[in-house]
């Protein structure tokens, strides 16, 4: 099974930066070239180290307000672990994603999971395209995607992604 994951930030940098929001996507392959969805977990998160900025907004639509009383991630590290289980992880761009959860994962001294796969790097491998952003890839492999910048859009999207890669691959 893959687990296809992505965060929202306050930012770039896993060690100034929150993930303030979360999805992770279980995906299974059906038998028939496909991928079905197992299960689904996603949450939103206000962030400790660094708010959320008018341009982080702008970019995921995603407020001060909308965050406000909720537990930072580290309150649902656990739990995010937990369901991705032994499952390979999947992100675009998964250096990104796994900068975050490996600081996460440090600064509570429990060990990141460590089985990835990049859609990033597929696409990069597998299409010539100008970009290779997940909007680009998406659109160039006839994937729909919509709600780009917030994390249960983009797993999906990814997921939907990482079938169109890897039955072309087939």
């Amino acid at each position: 099974m893959y687990c296809v994951i992505d965060f929202e930030t306050t930012g770039l940098s896993p060690a100034l930066s929150d993930i303030i929001e979360y999805a992770a996507v279980r995906v299974e392959d059906d038998g028939a070239g496909g991928l079905t969805v197992r299960e689904v977990l996603t949450e939103l998160c206000v962030p400790k180290r660094m708010p959320i900025s008018p341009k982080i907004t702008q970019i995921t639509g995603i407020t001060p307000d909308m965050v406000e009383g909720l537990p930072p991630f580290e309150q649902h590290l656990q739990k995010f672990l937990d369901f991705i289980g032994d499952d390979t992880i999947v992100a675009h761009n998964i250096p990104f994603d796994m900068g975050f959860l490996r600081r996460y994962c440090g600064d509570a001294g429990l060990p990141a999971p460590s089985k990835t796969l990049c859609t990033l790097v597929l696409s990069r491998r597998m299409c010539r395209l100008r970009s290779h952003r997940l909007e680009a890839v998406a659109q160039a492999l006839g994937v729909d995607g919509t709600g780009y910048h917030r994390a249960l859009a983009d797993a999906y999207t990814t997921a939907r992604v990482l079938m169109t890669l890897l039955e072309m691959r087939s």
